[in-house]
């Protein structure tokens, strides 16, 4: 199984994103999985000039020649697709966002509803973290990303949303354990997936916890 994350935290590798996505990936690691991780913070990738070309004159070939290119194609080739990013104004970052933009290429046209026909079967998963204890903050980001997960035809198998997210790496004595525990719940979700390709729904449950309650 080739399984791609994606982090669209302008804190690249230092950030919260991504201690969340690398406790997933943990889950990963017992079978013989080919993991690779991009921090598009290190990435060039400019904005979408809104030009269709992608769709009309160069099928699934964007006009921009950058970073993306390269994305797309591990993209296509991965069967399972961690996204993160944390959570700026109620929603994902500019980082990710601008990323998004450019996976017009892969499809998303309303008007070509067998445009995934002939994909390979690959599925999402969403990872995102914020500072404060509401989790309603997060409803944005989950109404995106199963739009987004409809609109290129992929199976979005899990959503990881973490309220009190400073804990992840800036946990006093009182928070280590907490985060420890949380950690691991997050690595046997991850073997969960990647044993049986879905969550339990006791894991469904135990996901609307915050940080503090593990």
């Amino acid at each position: 199984m080739n399984v791609l994350s994606i982090n669209g935290s302008p804190a690249g590798q230092a950030s919260n994103t991504n201690i969340m996505i690398q406790a997933v990936l943990k889950g990963f690691e017992s079978a013989s999985n080919i993991i690779s991780n991009i921090f598009l913070s290190e990435k060039h990738i400019e904005y979408c000039r809104g030009c269709h070309s992608c769709w009309f004159k160069t099928p699934g070939e964007c006009v921009i020649h950058d970073d993306m290119t390269e994305i797309i194609i591990q993209i296509k080739h991965s069967d399972v697709v961690i996204f993160g990013s944390p959570l700026y104004f109620n929603n994902i970052s500019g980082t990710l966002k601008v990323f998004f933009d450019r996976l017009t290429a892969m499809g998303g046209d309303p008007r070509n509803n067998a445009a995934g026909e002939n994909k390979k079967a690959t599925s999402f998963i969403m990872i995102s973290n914020c500072g404060f204890p509401y989790r309603s903050q997060f409803d944005v980001v989950s109404l995106w990303i199963n739009n987004i997960s409809k609109m290129l035809q992929v199976n979005l198998i899990a959503e990881f949303y973490t309220t009190n997210g400073k804990v992840l790496t800036q946990a006093n004595e009182d928070h280590a354990c907490h985060r420890n525990n949380y950690l691991e719940f997050l690595a046997a979700c991850g073997n969960d997936i990647c044993n049986n390709g879905r969550l339990s729904d006791e894991s469904k449950v135990l996901l609307t916890r915050d940080i503090l309650e593990f």
